[in-house]
């Protein structure tokens, strides 16, 4: 059986494994805590607990995790899984890699090390940003790698304003060099905000004065459906005085 935990952050999903468990466990309890923790967070944590008692999976079981793995695999930006089981925790140590987020595996005695883990508060992230909504302009300038948590602090700003206004005139984005991504988590974070907001700008202006940078205009257009230029850094003003050009209805 699982048994959902009640005492952790909000945020955090708490699972402990008991005995065997079924395929009637992941439907009855399992998914619904996962989509009941969705729906108040973008991105959620999970701790996931499988102590002394835990005696494996029926196989009915084994498919539906492979089920909810994949649906949900994007999903949580930290997975800690607790146990002594050894198979269980080289399969973790040797496909953990594909999971985006973050993932460790402990040992059952180090299971308050986890809950701390799981618990930290999130980072305040590395990108700066300021909605002008009078203009309709997203102005952007990364200080540092760029985290996932930033593109879940950057759509719950947007989101609201697009449901509203249906449309960004522009967004400016500042940057010397671009500064990469602290992990795959924010990669994919990054590519999963592009596909679903550049429908709904009209004009990027890339500020910056890195060559490489400055000719991803040349292909983007390729990808993305708003008009991109790139400036150097001492022309901001001219850059923000075009972008805002992008502003009104489509």
């Amino acid at each position: 059986m699982i048994e959902v935990m009640t005492d952790l952050p909000d945020r955090v999903l708490g699972l402990r494994a008991h005995g065997e468990v079924s395929a009637q466990d992941y439907k009855a309890v399992l998914v619904p805590a996962i989509e009941e923790k969705l729906t108040k967070h973008k991105k959620a944590r999970l701790l996931y607990i499988l102590g002394d008692d835990f005696e494996g999976y029926t196989s009915g079981a084994a498919w539906e995790d492979a089920k909810v793995g994949m649906k949900h695999l994007t999903d949580f930006e930290r997975v800690a899984v607790v146990t002594d089981v050894d198979w269980i925790e080289k399969m973790i140590k040797a496909f953990g890699f594909v999971i985006p987020g973050e993932v460790r595996v402990f040992e059952d005695d180090d299971l308050d090390e986890a809950r701390l883990w799981i618990s930290e508060t999130p980072s305040p992230g590395r990108l700066a940003f300021e909605l002008l909504e009078e203009q309709g302009v997203l102005i952007m300038q990364p200080h540092g790698e760029l985290e996932a948590a930033d593109f879940e602090r950057l759509s719950a700003r947007v989101d609201p304003y697009l449901a509203e206004a249906g449309v960004l005139g522009g967004v400016m984005i500042i940057a010397e060099h671009f500064p990469g991504w602290d992990d795959l988590a924010a990669l994919s974070s990054h590519l999963r905000f592009v596909r679903e907001h550049h429908r709904k700008i009209r004009r990027v202006a890339l500020v910056t004065s890195d060559r490489l940078v400055s000719t991803i205009p040349r292909f983007a257009s390729h990808f993305v459906d708003a008009e991109i230029r790139s400036f150097p850094l001492q022309q901001r003003d001219e850059a923000l005085l075009w972008v805002g050009g992008g502003s009104g209805a489509i």
